[in-house]
């Protein structure tokens, strides 16, 4: 059973069950929206830690390397003043090319500092310390000890120690190498991931200890974090590497909530007895703020929603009200009238009838009866179809203009035809009628006709009236007497339609028809009756009339004159209706004029050719592209000759064209678009896309200039891959390149070389001469890798800073590592000066080579860090040379 939805009540239950549905989607939608939120910041926070990770575990390998490297080295006893000399130097040494750290030191087996890159500490003693402890202690000699955070005593500041245990030939403790972290160097990098201002990224011992802290509001290190319900130990005691977590950083319940991602710093081979954890995190309340807004603006939404659909169904439901009581009202109305319509229509004698629609009876007046010798209780309304009382050669004709003013393709109907009487002859009648109501599809709902009897004007003038009404448009007779006054002696039932009065109205009076002509058209009008008034030559003219509910209208007219023995002129003639002939003649002139326009102003270049080869057309931006005037360009031949002046480049074209039309021509017709290169008339070289249309044997060219989108295109790689400082590959473009030649390397299985390179003090050259001439050094060094490069497939970029890396396809050990000496070579012969280095005069710079052939066991990060290695033995052996490992590139 369906609802009554017209019931007030149960409208108001469906508004509120709609209302109440929309709540609950609403309600889905947040929830939705509230997981996708947390979801993607997830991911972010993921994403920064994992960032963090990556570089703190290439520090650390390289840290672990050096210090595994100088704790190799022997103690050096206090009265050995040489040897001590030595080992501070190579401290020093290895201090510089480490990043990230502060200071390097070496410590006996007591705990006194023996050798260090900092003068000032040799001779205190450490014993005290926890990492010195530890390093002690421990017991893989492989192990790096990273000890806690601790306060320096010096300066007051925080610091973090990495270690590694020196053995005595026995195997005895004979010491420790110490690395203290730059704490700026680490803060840098928690800082560059930090992307929100409530969001907190930091450095925790393993112990639960914070060393670094980068937050909108600076929290000092050195506090335990490793306390229970806190986010370190809970990941911690996860035993996962990776965990997102919610929770506070403290233990104080009054601390802030957090969405945190952390991850455990403990790369594999280091030995590492203490991991780091790094964090990143944001407020809770921060992270969901953005949605609790959407919410609150969507639950308002809502409640509007709801007050402003409950105030249109009442202001609805009034009006509703309103109109049933001012429907009934009219009902009482209408049949009063329809009741004294009737008594009007019984009292007459002229045969009157009325009909209200399908399937409704139709009333006839007694007069109508009468008219046709019936009593008025012979017919019943509903019992009589009049159509079949029409004469048959005049009901066709009657019932297509009664079907025509249903339409509403007339005013008003009129028909002059015969109708059977009740002994079987037949009558001219004059039948009138017109349709006073429609329903809101324009049907008819409420007819009123009327009969006339025509004794007076016999058959001839009803058969002339037939044949009037089979032509569209209007038979007119149009007389001028001598006095000036204008009638239409004779008028066809089309004159309604022409003119929109009748015959009878025109009979009298022709100059209401002048009042319907446009004011524009009247004097010309009136200009062509004097001038065949006067010549008695036919008429012809067209005209604009404006007829009421209809609108402006065009008409076509022609009539022959004769004059009368009286004075008086008439015409015979002929009138119709040419409107729709008139507007689409009208329409085409307006479409022709604007397609001309609009090719001719069309944002790319538009020219026609025919089949002959002869350019018929072209546009403004045609022109504006090229200059060639007509005279210059007027065939296809012409265009070849100077938009392509280079002989080869014109045939290739020319076979690219007559290929792409012999397509079009078998295909749909469309020219696909192919860049040309072509010249204009002042020289200048364009990159046009030429397609167009071929239609018959003649085709449509269209030129859309691409030159500028070429260049920029351009730009923007370069901006993309080039490095802006010295114009040579960037970071990101070395990355893709190694990743493409280690593919293809694998496949044709040759080696793959890679060169890294870094200038040698290139940190004191900066505080020695400044920024802008390190800058000027940075280009020279550039310069000289790339000119030293032969190979169009060899590449050199800029790696970071002061490092360059240059990749060197299917090139073995041998050829790379001669390469690389003759680039540091290159770079040393530039001669730029240095006086801040301990290793020549002039900037050099030292090489790290490594080559692989690539295969499944490797990927391109090992040979990067080969190279590394390398590069690192290159700074330690003196600098100013290429290592492979194996060959050394000797001072010069």
């Amino acid at each position: 059973m369906r609802p009554n939805l017209s019931r007030p009540a149960t409208q108001w239950r469906w508004l509120f069950a709609l209302w109440l549905v929309l709540g609950v989607l609403s309600v889905v939608y947040v929830c939705w929206d509230r997981q996708e939120t947390l979801k993607a910041e997830r991911r972010h926070l993921r994403q920064q830690t994992g960032m963090v990770h990556d570089n703190m575990a290439r520090q650390l390998r390289a840290i672990h390397t050096v210090l595994g490297r100088l704790a190799e080295e022997p103690v050096p006893t206090a009265d050995n003043t040489a040897e001590r000399r030595r080992v501070n130097a190579r401290l020093r040494a290895f201090g510089e090319a480490l990043a990230g750290v502060r200071t390097l030191s070496m410590l006996d087996a007591d705990g006194t500092l023996v050798a260090s890159d900092r003068d000032e500490l040799i001779g205190k003693n450490f014993a005290y310390r926890d990492y010195y402890r530890a390093a002690r202690d421990a017991t893989d000699p492989e192990a790096l000890i990273v000890g806690a955070p601790f306060r320096a005593v010096l300066d007051g500041g925080w610091y973090l120690m990495l270690g590694r245990t020196m053995r005595a030939d026995d195997g005895s403790f004979a010491g420790a190498v110490m690395a203290t972290l730059d704490p700026e160097q680490f803060l840098t990098l928690l800082e560059s991931v930090r992307y929100a201002p409530d969001m907190v990224a930091g450095l925790v011992h393993g112990d639960g200890v914070r060393f670094l802290l980068a937050s909108e509001h600076p929290m000092p290190p050195g506090i335990d974090v490793g306390q229970p319900q806190t986010l370190f130990s809970r990941h911690r005691a996860s035993g996962e590497a990776i965990s997102e977590l919610r929770g506070r950083l403290l233990p104080d319940k009054d601390a802030t909530e957090y969405l945190a991602a952390m991850r455990t710093i403990q790369p594999p081979g280091l030995h590492m007895d203490r991991p780091f954890v790094t964090s990143a995190a944001r407020e809770w309340d921060a992270v969901l703020a953005e949605w609790r807004a959407g919410a609150a603006v969507l639950a308002a939404a809502w409640l509007v929603l709801g007050a402003l659909a409950a105030a249109l169904l009442y202001v609805a439901q009034q009006r509703r009200r309103e109109l049933r009581r001012h429907t009934r009202v009219l009902a009482e109305r209408e049949a009063q009238l329809r009741a004294r319509w009737r008594a009007v229509l019984q009292a007459t004698s002229l045969g009157v009838w009325e009909w209200r629609g399908e399937g409704q009876p139709t009333y006839f007046s007694p007069g109508w009866k009468g008219l046709l010798g019936w009593g008025d209780d012979e017919i019943p309304d509903d019992g009589l179809d009049w159509r079949a009382w029409l004469h048959p050669d005049e009901r066709e004709q009657v019932l297509a203009q009664m079907a025509r003013h249903l339409r509403g393709d007339t005013q008003s109907y009129e028909a002059t035809h015969r109708i059977r009487r009740k002994d079987g002859s037949w009558r001219w009648v004059l039948s009138r009628g017109r349709v006073l109501e429609r329903d809101s599809q324009g049907r008819p709902t409420y007819f009123v006709g009327t009969f006339g009897d025509l004794p007076e004007q016999g058959e001839e003038r009803a058969r002339l009236d037939l044949l009037a009404a089979q032509v569209p448009g209007m038979l007119y007779q149009y007389q001028i007497d001598a006095d000036g006054r204008n009638t239409f002696p004779y008028a066809s039932a089309g004159a309604l339609d022409v003119y929109g009065y009748t015959p009878e109205q025109l009979r009298e009076d022709a100059l209401p028809v002048f009042g319907r002509i446009l004011p524009d058209d009247a004097q010309a009008l009136k200009g062509s009756i004097e001038a065949s008034a006067h010549s008695l030559q036919p008429w012809r003219h067209e005209y604009r009339v404006l007829l009421p509910e209809r609108g402006e209208r065009w008409l076509s007219g022609h009539a022959r004159p004769q004059r009368l023995p009286s004075g008086a002129l008439l015409w015979h003639g002929y009138i119709q209706d040419v409107t729709e002939a008139k507007q689409q003649a009208l329409q085409l002139q307006e479409t022709e004029r604007l397609l001309k326009h609009l090719m001719s102003e069309m944002p790319l270049g538009l020219c026609m050719v025919d089949g002959s080869g002869r350019m018929y057309f072209r546009n403004r931006r045609f022109l504006d592209y090229f200059g060639y005037t007509e005279a210059e360009v007027a065939t296809l031949q012409d265009w070849w000759r100077r938009a392509y002046p280079e002989p080869g480049y014109r045939e290739q074209v020319a076979r690219s064209w007559e290929r792409a039309v012999a397509q079009a021509a078998q295909g749909n017709g469309e020219i696909e678009p192919q860049e040309y290169r072509t010249t204009a008339r002042d020289g200048t070289e364009r990159t046009m896309a030429i397609g167009g249309l071929a239609f018959g044997d003649h085709f449509l060219a269209t030129f859309f200039d691409r030159t500028e989108q070429k260049a920029q295109s351009e730009l923007l790689r370069k901006l993309a891959y080039v490095d802006s400082l010295t114009s040579v590959a960037n970071r990101r473009h070395f990355d893709q390149a190694l990743a493409a030649e280690w593919r293809r390397c694998r496949r044709s299985r040759k080696p793959l070389a890679l060169v890294l390179f870094d200038i040698d003090h290139f940190k004191q050259y900066n505080d020695a001469y400044g920024h802008q001439a390190g800058d000027a050094c940075l280009r020279a060094v550039a310069g000289a890798l790339r000119s030293g490069l032969a190979r169009s497939h060899d590449v050199v970029a800029r790696y970071g800073g002061e490092e360059f890396v240059c990749l060197l396809p299917e090139s073995d050990a041998a050829g790379a590592l001669a390469k690389a000496e003759a680039l540091c070579r290159a770079v040393q012969a530039l001669g730029i000066a240095h006086r801040a280095s301990s290793t020549a005069p002039v900037v050099t710079v030292s090489a790290g080579v490594a080559v692989l052939v690539p295969d499944g066991e490797h990927a391109p990060e090992d040979l990067l860090a080969c190279a590394d290695r390398h590069l690192y033995q290159a700074k330690v052996a003196g600098r100013n040379r290429a290592v492979d490992g194996a060959c050394l590139l000797s001072n010069k």
